[in-house]
């Protein structure tokens, strides 16, 4: 029996606050800021209620202030029209949230102002800014800072959750896994995806239309050049919304037929839906296409980012192991462990087009079991403790994934469903009021 790493990845991803990492390129976030600079006067009656959740009040200045940093984030332009279709969607999620910090109180679960000023820290670093940088930007925007720190309590406070109560239900057997390794090489020949998606369940037929409604606003807004990614990790209800939407490479029966039938459909870079399955509404990105071909593996190439931990003369380096194993609990991206290099005056370095039946054998041994944005286990060499991030995979087309790769996709889906489940239940014996 197996539990999933990538429960493990998805789980802290929410506990390090990655679903707030403002869902934008680094290069392009201050432009994007800059851009949504100029001052807006509140609205009267900003300190209205909003809604109340159980016992707990969301105001109306709380809901303009998140509607505003969605806005920047999301890439969204600021009109009242966007501002009214934005503000019904955001409360939904605002809905949501104050649920889950209501569930980790009930659990004696918090998260400290420490460990929030630790996230905006590791924040800026993700986006390449000194820190602070991103809460001056919102208070030069207008935007309370408070929007994005109790954004990032609420997402820390269910990764939390999440952790304790749902992670260790999450065991695939090798039995499962062999069946779907046969299934994998029914449908070898067949095209490949790799998907992003937003999901917004539909828990009972009341809220069918609503959520209909939500997904349509969603898609013009997408259609209209705000960013995939970062709607993804404010709307989607998928666990996959913590690292952007992404699916990673899907084939054919793995998602529900309609979604198949969608995706054979769409071209690459392109956005389709609402997508209505049993479980809600889907909207689905193709962000890239791989047909098989007969080169096999062989024609596999690689492009990576490689950092390694000088070790000092004494102590054998077992310290530098350490910390090359907190790297790579930390980062989740090449973009990160370059950054994670920077902040200890270290060097990585790029490597691209790599062919993998060229690279040393525990090296490539290490790479090809990798999902892309995971990182290899540390590995001690002459130089010192050498781990890489995995950016791109090119060839190989007819490459089946590993046992580790399909025990992560499986993990995932079930994960993902008990998530669901959770949330239902909370929204189902909570008491709302939405004032309007």
């Amino acid at each position: 029996m197996r539990r999933s790493r990538m429960i493990r990845r998805i789980s802290d991803a929410y506990e390090r606050g990655s679903k707030t990492a403002l869902g934008m390129a680094a290069a392009g976030l201050l432009a994007v800021f800059v851009a949504c600079l100029p001052a807006a006067a509140l609205a009267q009656g900003v300190m209205r209620i909003a809604a109340v959740v159980n016992d707990d009040v969301i105001s109306a200045y709380d809901l303009n202030q998140r509607v505003r940093m969605v806005m920047i984030t999301g890439r969204i332009p600021d009109t009242p029209e966007n501002k009214r279709r934005l503000a019904e969607q955001v409360l939904r999620n605002m809905i949501d949230e104050q649920l889950q910090l209501q569930e980790a109180k009930r659990l004696n679960i918090s998260v400290s102002d420490e460990e929030l000023n630790r996230l905006l820290t590791k924040l800026n670093a993700q986006n390449k800014v000194p820190a602070g940088t991103l809460e001056s930007i919102l208070t030069r925007a207008d935007v309370d800072v408070n929007a994005l720190r109790a954004k990032l309590r609420a997402d820390e406070a269910w990764g939390k959750v999440l952790r304790e109560r749902l992670q260790q239900q999450v065991i695939i057997s090798d039995e499962e896994i062999d069946e779907e390794l046969k299934r994998l090489q029914a449908v070898q020949h067949l095209p490949r995806h790799r998907v992003a998606e937003i999901f917004l369940p539909v828990d009972n037929p009341d809220a069918e239309k609503k959520v209909y409604e939500l997904a349509e606003r969603l898609m013009q807004q997408i259609r209209g050049g705000a960013d995939f990614s970062a709607l993804a990790r404010e709307f989607s209800q998928s666990a996959s919304a913590a690292v952007g939407g992404d699916l990673g490479w899907v084939t054919k029966g793995q998602l529900d037929p309609q979604i198949d039938q969608v995706l054979a459909a769409t071209g690459e870079r392109q956005v389709a839906g609402p997508v209505q399955t049993v479980a809600g509404f889907h909207i689905l990105m193709v962000i890239d296409r791989i047909v098989p071909s007969a080169g096999g593996s062989s024609d596999l190439t690689l492009d990576y980012t490689q950092l390694v931990v000088p070790i000092a003369q004494a102590g054998g380096g077992q310290q530098e192991q350490q910390l090359a194993q907190q790297i790579r609990a930390d980062v989740q991206s090449c973009d990160d462990l370059r950054a994670a290099a920077a902040s200890m005056d270290a060097k990585s370095e790029d490597v691209k087009g790599a062919r993998l039946k060229e690279l040393p054998a525990a090296l490539g041994e290490r790479l090809a079991k990798l999902d892309v944005g995971d990182t290899t286990e540390p590995l001690q060499t002459a130089e010192g403790v050498f781990i890489a991030t995995l950016c791109a995979r090119k060839g190989g087309s007819n490459a089946l994934p590993s046992r580790d790769q399909i025990q992560n996709r499986l993990g995932n889906d079930r994960f993902n469903l008990l998530i669901q489940r959770y949330m239902r239940n909370l929204r189902q014996t909570a008491f709302v009021d939405i004032r309007g």
